[in-house]
């Protein structure tokens, strides 16, 4: 393919602007922010379309990038050029409302369809992808992204069993590993599952285990300590009640006593006082005759000694009948002891067989909920060894799982035995490109199981990362040169390097251009320098010149 003119009517910063660049190198030159990125976009857009995306947009979102500054809805733009020597026009409206895409054979004006895949045909195939990762270089970006390796595999296989395209490797890894993701998803939910069921069965399993414990210690010492509160609380009752009356009793007879003590001893003292005072008045008139007064003194004393001798010998009854009284109801109360304790004895019998009767009761019925509760825990452990052991989901899910990894081990042996051939194929190209471009420094590059480079130097292999900048995208470079020829055998398309030689020296970058010199590609160099020129014309290379402007 080689392009012939470039419309450019609205993208980015470049406006109504017709390019007819050279079918070899062509130098596209400006200073920054004149739009040479813009321009390699265009092109990559022109071929493979450029979409919108959907969401918020972001720094990686092209559309959005190169939306036209003055009017979004001319978005759009002319491309012409050759494949086998016939032209076509190829013209696109990028607007995502209003988007479409007219391919002409200009040869015989037959108007193709890009819908139907037209238009990869002329590309040989190729899709975005594989042409970013090879032919189209943007500026910093000459190492190839991860997802190469998955179409350089495609390739390796497919040309190793003569097929164009019909084997998808990537695309067979991905199903199994989304299948193998998918089912260790469902494995797992189903694992946490039965574990959670688990937890709540040893959850169950430790509150019963904690209830035959407690039933089992109940019926050893709590029933036990029951009927000891019991009697005590019987025997206190009792013994308190008898003790009260009888020391009421006692108190209020004790008063008595003293009462009746007392009062004899008043009475006994009134008489001995009328006594003495009689004799002392009998003695005071002997020699002379009394007076009234006397008189009637003597009769009240002699009254008086009466009722106090009455009165004495009342009370000194009383207090023996209360004596008497006293010794009978302490003798009554002796008998009635004797009667109680044979009564209590009895009583005590008959509640020890009532106890001993609620005692066979309760154990009876805590031996009950013993055996329910032991019962209950042999099943609750069956059911838990049950709940270990994997359910029949999960073992499907993990034969699914097996299942998985051995096609996945099975297709990376088949793939590795399969494209052997075609990948010796390609290291002998790259490393051809490569000690061209070293001037035979590094005469052999390769690439691990990993599609990642790998140079020998001597007897010693070396990662990209392992050397300098320079040397790392001549490497690089040199897979993208190699890698895009096996892919374009049929129809060559245009490379595209935006500012790739920034970190080459000037030895460098002059075997890098004498080998694009010798190329049959359409090449197009974007820089800000002038020194690739330089170069072109001080070894008389031929290119075309583009200068852009702000």
């Amino acid at each position: 393919m080689k392009i012939t003119e470039i419309q450019i009517k609205n993208f980015g910063k470049l406006h109504n602007i017709n390019i007819r660049p050279l079918p070899g190198i062509n130098v596209i030159y400006g200073e920054n922010e004149t739009g040479k990125s813009t321009l390699q976009q265009f092109i990559s857009g022109m071929l493979f379309g450029l979409e919108k995306q959907r969401g918020i947009p972001d720094r990686n979102d092209d559309y959005q990038q190169y939306e036209p500054w003055n009017s979004s809805s001319s978005y759009a733009g002319g491309l012409k050029f050759t494949v086998a020597d016939k032209p076509f026009y190829l013209e696109r409206n990028f607007y995502y409302k209003e988007p479409s895409a007219k391919l002409v054979n200009e040869a015989d004006l037959e108007e193709l369809s890009v819908e139907q895949g037209d238009l990869d045909v002329l590309l040989g195939g190729m899709n975005r992808e594989t042409y970013e990762n090879t032919f189209c270089i943007r500026q910093t970006s000459v190492e190839t992204k991860q997802e190469f390796a998955d179409v350089l595999q495609n390739y390796f296989v497919n040309a190793s069993l003569g097929r164009e395209g019909g084997i998808d490797l990537a695309g067979a890894r991905k199903q199994l590993k989304d299948g193998q993701e998918r089912a260790n998803r469902e494995y797992q939910k189903k694992q946490a599952e039965r574990k959670e069921e688990e937890e709540k069965l040893l959850m169950a399993e430790r509150l019963l285990k904690k209830d035959v414990e407690q039933l089992k210690k109940q019926k050893k010492e709590g029933y036990r300590a029951l009927l000891q509160k019991e009697d005590d609380n019987l025997f206190l009752l009792e013994h308190d009640s008898n003790q009260m009356a009888e020391y009421l009793r006692d108190i209020r007879q004790q008063r008595q006593q003293r009462d009746y003590y007392v009062r004899f001893g008043i009475s006994v003292l009134l008489f001995f006082a009328g006594l003495l005072a009689g004799v002392w008045n009998g003695l005071e008139h002997l020699s002379k005759a009394p007076a009234a007064g006397w008189i009637a003194l003597e009769v009240f004393l002699g009254c008086l000694m009466l009722f106090a001798a009455v009165r004495a010998v009342s009370w000194r009854r009383k207090s023996r009948r209360l004596k008497l009284l006293r010794r009978q109801q302490e003798e009554e109360s002796r008998e009635q002891k004797q009667y109680n304790s044979i009564e209590s004895e009895q009583l005590k019998q008959k509640e020890q067989q009532q106890k001993q009767t609620r005692k066979q009761v309760v154990e009876e019925l805590l031996q009950i909920q013993v055996l329910e509760k032991l019962a209950e825990l042999v099943n609750l452990q069956e059911e838990l060894e049950e709940c270990r052991i994997p359910t029949e989901e999960e073992q499907e899910y993990q034969r699914q799982i097996e299942a998985y990894q051995l096609a996945g081990r099975t297709l990376e042996q088949l793939s590795q035995e399969a494209y052997q051939d075609s990948r010796e194929q390609m290291e002998q190209e790259i490393s051809r490109i490569l000690s061209e471009l070293t001037n035979g420094k590094y005469k052999k590059i390769g690439l691990d199981s990993q599609m990642n480079l790998v140079a020998t130097a001597g007897k010693r292999r070396l990662y990209p990362w392992q050397l300098s900048q320079g040397t790392m995208e001549q490497m690089y470079l040199a897979l993208r040169m190699g890698a895009g020829g096996f892919f374009t055998r049929e129809e060559s398309m245009p490379i595209l390097l935006d500012e790739v030689f920034a970190a080459f020296d000037e030895k460098r970058l002059q075997g890098t251009l004498q080998w694009l010199g010798r190329q049959k590609q359409q090449i197009f160099l974007f820089t800000c320098q002038k020194r690739e020129i330089d170069i072109l014309e001080s070894q008389g290379i031929p290119f075309g010149k583009i200068m852009l402007s702000r």
